[in-house]
């Protein structure tokens, strides 16, 4: 008797907690998809940062023609520069099936493959002549400032800028042009940004079923704004001028 009462118990338990995520979904449902179809936001000109960053959950990140279709989105929002990554590495394998998405979808970009970012040379990064990220696919307009370029990430990224870095800290000290002493926390800061030469990231999307950082690093996200759109296959483009503008209303950057 105490046996079935139990397992009655926990049917019952089980059943109230499917109900729940039941609601939670539908809530999600409304809130990314809905939303933005019967409230409409306005996109200013001046709403787009320089750099945003894109997560995708990794149930999603093999759907090459939602993220083509995002990025066209993003491009013509007037974002330049696109970072997308998700936990597990899967866009960064198939980087070359999104370049050939882009160019059926006619979006001008230039895509950035971290897989075949060769190791640095000290000398190279010292005069400033060193450009990690070689073009893979896409609208390829000959490289005008103008157009949008897309660099895509792992979580195993950022460890060839660590090694770049450390190399050039090493290469200094060793011409006797940098003293062990003076590396602090902001000279290996400028050390990052002259290895890596890119702006950080001033939005986050976060296009999953939780917030999730993907292969974003940290020392390019400092003063990013974190926006949760919801899965990838919600995906709008009102939704993303929705978060543009959330970002520019945003008056307090950098803890100031």
């Amino acid at each position: 008797m105490e046996g079935a009462l139990a397992a009655l118990l926990l049917r019952a338990v089980h059943a109230v907690y499917s109900l729940c995520l039941c609601v939670l979904e539908a809530a999600r449902w409304l809130r990314y998809f809905v939303l933005d179809m019967l409230w409409p936001c306005r996109l200013r000109t001046n709403a787009a940062p320089e750099h945003v960053g894109v997560v995708v959950g990794v149930d999603e990140a093999a759907q090459t023609d939602r993220i083509a279709l995002l990025v066209g989105w993003c491009a013509s929002a007037g974002i330049r520069r696109l970072t997308l990554c998700d936990s597990q590495g899967k866009m960064l394998r198939r980087a070359r099936d999104l370049g050939a998405q882009l160019a059926a979808c006619d979006v001008h970009a230039v895509i950035e493959d971290e897989a075949m970012d060769p190791v640095a040379n000290v000398a190279d990064i010292t005069s400033g002549a060193f450009a990690p990220a070689k073009a893979l696919g896409g609208k390829d307009g000959g490289g005008s400032s103008g157009e949008l370029r897309v660099r895509i990430i792992s979580t195993q990224t950022g460890r060839q800028e660590l090694v770049n870095a450390a190399r050039v800290l090493c290469a200094e000290a060793q011409a006797h042009r940098l003293h062990p002493s003076s590396i602090d926390e902001a000279f290996v800061d400028a050390t990052l940004r002259r290895v890596r030469k890119t702006p950080e990231v001033g939005l986050v999307l976060q296009y999953c079923e939780e917030p999730l950082l993907g292969g974003l690093l940290p020392w390019h996200t400092r003063i990013a704004h974190y926006v949760h759109m919801g899965k990838l296959r919600w995906a709008r483009e009102s939704a993303l001028h929705r978060a543009l503008v959330e970002y520019a209303a945003v008056s307090q950057r950098h803890g100031a």
